[in-house]
């Protein structure tokens, strides 16, 4: 259990409350990115029903996502635990909460209710569709999958002529978290010039949409559908995933007119030539020059492991990767030397869990892991005392299933 005082102060947003209300990765990956950098995060979540990722995949999306939160497992529509919930948000400043368009206003926790409350909140609702739009779509379920392909991102992943498939590892939860991480911070700062809240709408197939770069325009503006790559580039040749000789897998990308200078003599091909001429920063795909380049090109990969490949090509400048694996990743030197692989003690204080640093690093005031994912309702007591409620209430909101509590046993899969 933790009181308010017993958080560490430390990094960018330490001071910072946020309540998050939300199940999978998108909300709680929001929340999770202040909790990590120091702010007060308060995982408000089902007493009965749990977090389906506190039991898939042995827990670990809750084990890497929801470290240094707080759990208040409550009915936060109910009876007590309506009234504990709008005493939590008089005193937050961000609700980050994932549902179905408009859900929250249907329970009457609109963000107009929620500003009689506390007229200084920032409100982020994180849904497939947004709050707003055609009825029909707004009350439609949504997962990562749906977001992109409704948001038109996965009709590129795949192979041509074979079905589409969604891209890993979620990145229309991803890109929608970092989108209501992002413009809740902006609300904040602009809450210190005007001492008003705002309410964020983020639908995830917007945000697939938005980091489609040059695509959106090319299909709006002037009719050009995109056409799946696959494994390599169709804009030029050298430009893809190979395999080695060792049966393992490197990304290439012979791209720019000083890579190809270096890249290209160690295939045995003359850059300035007149198939390679000088200043010319691509090999055309389907060129002549491309055939023989790639016919170069598959000479030398037969004549060296991935890691051969990789330590050549980056020494000549040409950008170069394995494919990696965790278990490389874990006994790589630069994934060492900057300590990607953190290793912390999980909530019951006998296991420790091995994942992904805070990252970014920062000089001044970098974030930390205080305390591994919370049991579920860990912290109800300490939350709701903190608020004014008194033992006998806690007792009978636990008796009445207002409040859940669970061991560490019961919170996670093994």
């Amino acid at each position: 259990m933790a009181k308010t005082n017993d958080i560490p102060r430390f990094g960018l947003l330490s001071g910072y409350r946020v309540v998050m209300v939300g199940l999978s990765v998108a909300a709680p990956f929001a929340a999770e990115l202040y909790a990590e950098h120091g702010a007060d995060v308060i995982w408000v979540e089902n007493p009965v029903n749990p977090d389906m990722g506190r039991f898939s995949q042995h827990g670990a999306s809750t084990q890497q996502d929801r470290r240094n939160m707080r759990s208040l497992a409550m009915n936060y529509l109910k009876g007590e635990g309506r009234d504990a919930f709008l005493k939590l948000i008089e005193t937050a400043d961000v609700l980050i909460e994932a549902s179905v368009g408009g859900r929250f206003a249907s329970k009457g926790l609109g963000d107009e209710e929620l500003w009689q409350v506390n007229p200084r909140l920032v409100i982020a609702h994180i849904s497939g569709f947004g709050q707003t739009g055609v009825e029909s779509y707004v009350k439609r379920a949504s997962y990562d999958p749906i977001a992109q392909a409704f948001g038109c991102a996965m009709r590129m992943n795949g192979i041509e002529g074979q079905p589409s498939i969604p891209a890993m590892p979620f990145p229309g939860d991803y890109s929608a978290a970092f989108y209501a991480f992002g413009m809740t911070l902006a609300a904040l700062l602009k809450r210190q010039e005007t001492g008003r809240g705002e309410s964020i709408d983020v639908a995830q197939f917007e945000t697939m949409m938005r980091i489609q770069s040059q695509y959106p325009i090319k299909g709006w503006t002037y009719g050009e559908e995109y056409v799946k790559e696959g494994t390599h580039s169709l804009i030029c040749a050298l430009y893809g995933t190979y395999v080695c000789n060792d049966c393992e897998e490197a990304y290439v990308l012979f791209l720019g007119p000083g890579v190809l200078k270096a890249g290209l003599p160690l295939l045995g091909l003359e850059y300035g030539s007149e198939l390679f001429p000088e200043g010319e920063g691509i090999i055309p795909y389907g060129s002549h020059a491309a055939d023989v380049a790639e016919e170069a090109f598959a000479n030398f990969l037969a004549q060296h492991t991935a890691e051969e490949v990789e330590t050549i090509l980056n020494e000549a400048g040409v950008p170069c990767s394995r494919l990696m694996n965790y278990e490389q990743a874990a006994a790589d030197p630069h994934y060492q030397a900057r300590g990607v692989v953190e290793t912390w003690p999980a909530a019951d204080g006998m296991h420790e869990i091995s994942g992904v640093k805070v990252v970014p690093d920062l000089a001044n005031y970098p974030g930390r892991v205080w305390r591994g994912a919370p049991c579920t309702g860990q912290d109800n007591d300490d939350i709701l005392s903190e608020l004014g409620f008194s033992s006998e209430t806690i007792a009978g909101m636990y008796e009445r299933n207002l409040l859940g509590k669970k061991s560490y046993k019961e919170s996670f899969a093994n």
